[in-house]
Formats: C-alpha cells, structure tokens, sequence
C-alpha cells in the first residue's frame, strides 16, 4: 500500500513543527526520515500513524483518505523506539495480545506467532518475559508484535536508538531481510544516517519541519540538494571552502581552483559567493584533480582507512587514504580536490549551484 502526504502542516500554539510537508512513498518501498532532533521526524510518523491530529492537509494510504481515521482504522502497525513491551505479559502473551482483543480464531492466532516467531528467530523465547530479554531480542518481539498484524504499511520510530553499536548492525540486516521477504511499505525515522543509508530505498532528509531533499542513498550522497544535506549525509563530513566564482574558477584567498570539470545546473552570476564542497574520499594524493599545496596537520587511523587532515590556507581538509600510504606523510603535501565529483552551494540560499 502507498502512504501519500499532502500540504500536511501540523503546529503546538504558535510553534510550527510541519511546515507544507509532501511526501509520496510507493507501494513496497522503503522510505526513511533522516534529520537531527528537533526537525519534525517523529511528529510527522505520528501524524501517518494517526496518533497526532494536523493542522492542515491530507494523509492517503493505498489511495483512500485516512487523515480522520482513527490509527487501528488506518490498516497500519508500528514499531516504538521504547519497544512498549507489557513486562507481565510473556513474549507469546505481547506477540498475540492484539489479535486476541481483536478476537481473531485461536488457531490463526497461533498460525500468525508461530509464523513470525519462526521468522525472527525467536521461538525459545515464547514463554519469556521481557524483563529475561537482551536488548536486541526485546526488540525482535517488538518487530514480531507488528508482524503478526499482517499490515501493510510498517511505521517504525528510531527502533534501534537503545541498542548498542554491534546489535544495531544486526538488527539494521534483520530488518533489510524482512522488507525483501515481505516487501511491505515502511517508513522509517532516524537520526543516524548510517542506518538510513544502508536501509532506504528513498530518504526524506527532513530540517526545521521541511523536507530539503528526498532521494535514493546514492543521489543524496553524490548531488546533494542543499548545503545542509551535504552536510549531514555522509561520514567522514564534507569538507566545505568559502569560495567566490568568478570566470570559471572558484577564488579561495590567493588560490585559484579551476571549475571546468564541474557542472553546473545553472550558470552562476561572477563574484558569486559559494561554498564549494569536497568529500574525503575525493581528495586524494596522486589521483585525478586540482592540485593543492596544504600542510599536514595529522592522521586519524579509523581500522580500513585512515583519516588524514591537512591545512589549506585558513582551511582544514580531511582525505579518506590508504593506511599504508598515510603512515608515511607529514609536512608539506601536495593533495589533489576532485572537482568533477565535488559540489557548489549558493552561500546565500545554500541551494546546489
């Protein structure tokens, strides 16, 4: 089933958090909700789920407006960051409890939790109660709890945030694995864009209650729309320069950066201020690009790569390089910038240039 959002604008008193919000997610597809705390994420899941009347717009889900229907009419099941798991109650107890207020035949009460339990691994666990569980099993009932419901329409609301790094990598590929064996539609907040990147299919990056840019990882990552998803999509960050344009090269200080590689979606203005932006992984020693003169200032071994960071006028510059080439650099280093898979932002509108 599709989730289509439409003009949705949703306010505390005088506090704006969703402003004009329009967000299509297709049938089967995974969509996450990206963006720092505070930015409107959760409202906006709530808002699909039901669970916060809005202000103004329109909620659709498979093609039928739900926007006043209450949440257990919506055809929807979700997932809490807090698991909201009944500690009295066994896993079996938790997994079947709203089939059984649902009043659904025993035996396709059973059918569904042996089902879903077989699924998420987690069939010793049955006669359990949560306060015997790990984290990341707690979790795994939690999941189990919404499957059972056979909805369509998965919402989940950061549900890893309480796990540690190692269980958070587990359970991010028990959750790609359940949405290619069952391809339901899912939307997914976040605030870690690791979790969104390896997940999405498309991600809403969201900021002060707007969508900046909603894209596959890939295009998010290699064309950022605005200066702030470059910013907050990617890890090592982008290196970013104050730059003005001006006869096809971008002026840092004395430092002239040719742009004849760089394409532009539209022509900017001479004397444009800009920010241009550099990730690590494109700023190289002896590979394609503008060479730079720069002063190394340290290394940073993270394990497969190591960060390097160096000094370009007023600037600092990190470079994603090859432990073994970066045991051995110090001092003045030439660096080469990318510039054909670099970005421009207008410094004003901090739109893609």
């Amino acid at each position: 089933m599709s989730v289509n959002v439409q003009g949705l604008r949703k306010s505390y008193g005088a506090l704006d958090v969703l402003k004009d919000i329009n967000l299509d997610v297709r049938e089967g597809e995974f969509t996450v909700l990206l963006g720092p705390s505070g930015c409107g994420k959760s409202t906006l899941l709530s808002a699909i789920a039901g669970l916060d009347p809005i202000n103004a717009g329109r909620i659709d889900i498979a093609g039928i407006d739900v926007t006043d229907r209450d949440p257990a009419a919506r055809g929807i099941a979700m997932v809490f960051q807090s698991y909201a798991l009944y500690p009295t109650m066994t896993v079996r107890g938790n997994m079947t409890f709203g089939l059984r207020v649902k009043r659904l035949p025993k035996p396709e009460i059973e059918k569904r939790l042996t089902w879903a339990a077989d699924m998420l691994q987690i069939t010793d666990l049955l006669d359990r109660k949560p306060g015997q569980l790990s984290g990341g099993q707690r979790q795994r009932v939690a999941i189990g709890r919404a499957l059972v419901q056979q909805a369509r329409v998965f919402l989940f609301d950061e549900p890893l945030s309480n796990l540690d790094a190692k269980l958070r990598a587990e359970m991010r590929v028990e959750i790609k694995r359940l949405h290619r064996e069952l391809a339901p539609t899912v939307v997914y907040v976040t605030h870690d864009q690791i979790e969104a990147m390896t997940l999405a299919s498309r991600i809403a990056v969201m900021r002060g209650g707007r969508i900046e840019q909603y894209a596959t990882p890939d295009e998010l990552y290699e064309r950022p729309a605005t200066l702030f998803v470059a910013g907050f999509v990617g890890a090592p960050a982008m290196n970013f320069l104050p730059v003005i344009l001006r006869g096809g090269v971008a002026e840092l200080g004395a430092l002239r950066i040719p742009l004849d590689a760089y394409r532009f979606t539209s022509p900017p203005a001479d004397g444009t201020p800009a920010v241009l932006g550099v990730r690590p992984e494109h700023v190289t020693i002896g590979g394609p690009g503008v060479a730079v003169a720069t002063e190394t200032l340290f290394m940073e071994p993270m394990g497969a790569d190591t960060l390097g960071w160096f000094q370009l006028g007023a600037q600092r510059l990190s470079a994603r390089l090859a432990p073994q080439l970066a045991r051995g650099i110090d001092g003045a280093q030439t660096v080469a910038l990318d510039i054909a898979n670099a970005s421009i932002f207008d410094q004003a509108t901090e739109l893609r240039l």
